[in-house]
């Protein structure tokens, strides 16, 4: 008799992901239970020495392969790099975690000026799109390829003193949505 797995249907042997963000706090938790679950993991963050801090220690407590890089986001040769770095170890990649994201309270949504939506929307929206598009060739040669990014609840409900941040994520919110009705060639279904 097989002893029945719960977990079965979570497993992610033979899967390679990119975590953008991954080096601390929600990233480094996705890094951690995918690894945790037999991915590859590669973790991607502004800060290098910590994403290979991180990396090893997840390493460490899973077992798996997990690499850290720095990488910068908001910058296609970053975005690049992050790409041939996992396509190079792991083969490919087929999951994507678009976690990179920040934000900042204001006093006054008025005074927020518009270098501070534009740099929040670059950081919160475009990065995922650009890491997104730069990975498709990747994930559509993958078995059931996901992609997943971290949201916020202000991007749903508006919380005035995080405007640049707000508006940034609901604009994730619908560019996902958007991209997901033009390309329904496949559809994970759970």
């Amino acid at each position: 008799m097989t002893k029945f797995d719960p977990f079965a249907e979570f497993r992610m042997t033979g899967h390679s992901a990119i975590v953008t963000g991954g080096a601390q706090n929600i990233g480094e938790a996705i890094a951690r239970s995918f690894a945790g679950a037999g991915a590859k993991v590669l973790i991607a963050d502004l800060n290098g020495e910590k994403a290979a801090e991180t990396a090893k220690k997840i390493a460490g407590e899973t077992d798996a392969e997990v690499l850290g890089i720095g990488c910068d986001v908001t910058k296609k040769a970053d975005i690049d790099a992050c790409i041939a770095e996992a396509v190079g170890k792991f083969g490919g990649v087929s999951t994507l975690v678009n976690n990179v994201g920040w934000g900042r309270a204001y006093d006054d949504p008025l005074a927020v000026s518009a270098e501070d939506m534009i740099e929040s929307y670059k950081l919160n929206t475009i990065s995922a799109m650009q890491m997104t598009a730069a990975c498709r060739p990747h994930l559509l040669k993958a078995k059931n390829p996901t992609i997943t990014n971290s949201g916020s609840l202000v991007g749903v409900q508006p919380a005035f003193d995080f405007i640049a941040y707000s508006a940034a994520k609901a604009a994730l919110n619908h560019l996902m949505l958007t991209r997901m009705r033009a390309s329904t060639r496949r559809c994970r279904k759970l």
